[in-house]
């Protein structure tokens, strides 16, 4: 039985509408009918286990046997493919997450959070069966069934089945339609990540058709209209777990706050940096030992978490929520890459709004024993790029500030005519700059120019910004005049459009010795068309 199907969205959903029989889903599935039948009726289907609440108690988790899980998530494939997702869902649909949820709610007044209680055992088998024999699906009623069998365990929808979430979705289609009918009646914002759902407004009070605070035991109540959708679609609120939080306060949504920006829990924050300092007073193997000790809570198996993993996961969610050129990602990511050296770890490409902090951590110092100096920087697609003169010494590459090591570079293609340089560099990059499009640049443009001008020890990168003031052709070559000066030691270094995206590479300055006359004494350089020159 293969893993994974083949076809494409279009012809999976076409293939679904097609159903009429287990035999069709089967084949549909790439399972051979008699498989299925033993998986569904005969097989043991299903392991329980229970994880803690962070409330207290426990939460029953049935995990389906790997021969239901290959064929449930081949299932999912197919749904994602037929569903079609409503703007109001943000979990377990394609191109959402909780961030994307959370950034829906950004700059509110008032936010209310609720969650639906037992959302999972809500939606029973009648449900499920009923859901995919009405519209849109209309399947007939052989293939609901056993769609439906296939979906649900003990007669409803189990948690921790990889297809609950999505089938979830599909069956509160008509309640997501009515709730963002009614948000935006009462100028409000509403949003759904499984069971948890949030109303929020830029006014200074909710209607009371949504919600409103009691006067006598001064506790946020759900609306009567708001709570009658809910009931009138099979679900029921979590009273315990219904809060109203408004500005001035943390505003929190899915584990996330929403002040000024979508943010992970200061919490998460110092926890991640107190693992990272264990880690590196007291070793892997005794951080391991505490945390397994103390903090594993959740653990399901005799095997402990590898702590390594937790360190790094966590630091990734955070790159996720707050942006992987965000400078705190970075710094983090920075001192796990030092403790763990043999991780993997795939280049930071830095976006528009990336602080200059961050900017520098693509930028490199070039030097050589003789008191040579230059800039070279990590660009997407190249490696490191610097001026053609800076390259033609033999360098060594560091980032001052960063990192005490030093690698050796050598040119992997060059040209002198354009003066310009590709490096293999024997160390990692951890940070790269996006390339951009010189082809629309003219006079008066903003740019900005980075890099190493005539370092000394303890410098860090230095960053200028100014208009575009020429553009002129100097042997044959396109050069863009720059007001910003480029002194010694900022050859090489990455001109940035607006974007923060490399559009060229520092080649001529006020103190280039021995290479230009006097008359050609301005800062420029050469836009990154030029590149196609590297041999």
């Amino acid at each position: 039985m293969s893993v994974k199907l083949t076809a494409d969205d279009a012809t999976l959903e076409a293939s679904f509408f097609k159903l009429r029989d287990l035999d069709d889903i089967a084949a549909l599935l790439d399972v051979d009918p008699k498989e299925l039948r033993f998986y569904l009726y005969r097989a043991k289907k299903y392991q329980r286990f229970e994880i803690p609440k962070k409330s207290g108690g426990s939460r029953a988790i049935f995990s389906p046997a790997n021969a239901l899980k290959i064929v449930q998530r081949k299932l999912n494939q197919v749904l994602h493919a037929v569903y079609k997702g409503r703007s109001p869902v943000h979990g377990f649909a394609r191109g959402k997450s909780i961030r994307s949820n959370a950034k829906r709610h950004l700059k509110c007044s008032l936010l209310l959070n609720f969650d639906l209680a037992d959302f999972f055992p809500s939606i029973h088998f009648g449900r499920v069966k009923g859901m995919f024999q009405s519209k849109p699906y209309s399947l007939p009623e052989r293939a609901a069934m056993v769609l439906a069998q296939i979906y649900c365990y003990k007669r409803a929808l189990p948690a921790g089945a990889p297809t609950s979430p999505v089938v979830a979705n599909m069956v509160c289609a008509r309640m997501d339609s009515h709730l963002k009918q009614l948000a935006a009646s009462f100028r409000c914002t509403y949003t759904r990540y499984a069971d948890d759902i949030s109303f929020s407004t830029k006014l200074t009070r909710l209607h009371p058709a949504i919600a409103y605070r009691d006067k006598d035991t001064k506790r946020w109540v759900i609306g009567d209209q708001l709570g009658k959708i809910i009931t009138d679609n099979g679900f029921s609120i979590n009273v315990a777990k219904t809060r109203c939080y408004s500005r001035g306060t943390r505003l929190e949504i899915t584990g996330l706050t929403i002040n000024e920006r979508v943010n992970v829990r200061p919490k998460l924050v110092r926890q991640v940096r107190a693992m990272l300092a264990a880690w590196k007073r007291h070793g892997l193997d005794a951080a391991q030992a505490e945390f397994t000790a103390k903090w594993d809570s959740k653990r399901r198996q005799k095997k402990p978490v590898d702590f390594r993993r937790v360190v790094r996961g966590k630091i990734d969610f955070i790159g996720f929520i707050r942006g992987r050129d965000d400078a705190l990602f970075l710094s983090l990511l920075s001192r796990y890459a030092r403790l763990d050296t043999a991780a993997h770890i795939r280049p930071v490409t830095i976006t528009a709004g990336a602080t200059d902090w961050v900017l520098g951590q693509a930028i490199w110092l070039l030097e050589d024993e003789h008191g040579h100096q230059g800039t070279a920087f990590a660009a997407e697609g190249y490696g490191l790029l610097t001026a053609w003169h800076v390259a033609e010494y033999e360098m060594y590459a560091s980032q001052p500030g960063r990192s005490p090591n030093k690698y050796k570079v050598s040119a992997a293609r060059k040209s002198e005519e354009v003066d310009l340089a590709q490096l293999d560099i024997d160390g990692p990059i951890p940070v790269q700059l996006a390339m951009g499009d010189p082809t629309k640049l003219r006079a008066g443009d903003a740019v900005t120019l980075a890099g190493f001008p005539n370092y000394h020890v303890g410098d860090s990168v230095h960053i200028d910004r100014g208009p575009i003031t020429q553009t002129r052709t100097y042997i044959g070559v396109p050069h863009f005049v720059i007001r910003p000066t480029i002194v010694r030691g900022n050859s090489g270094g990455p001109v940035l459009d607006t974007s923060n995206r490399v559009v060229g590479v520092a080649v001529k300055g006020l103190d280039t010795p021995g290479r230009f006359s006097r008359q050609d004494e301005l800062s420029s350089f050469v836009p990154t068309t030029m590149l196609k020159e590297l041999k």
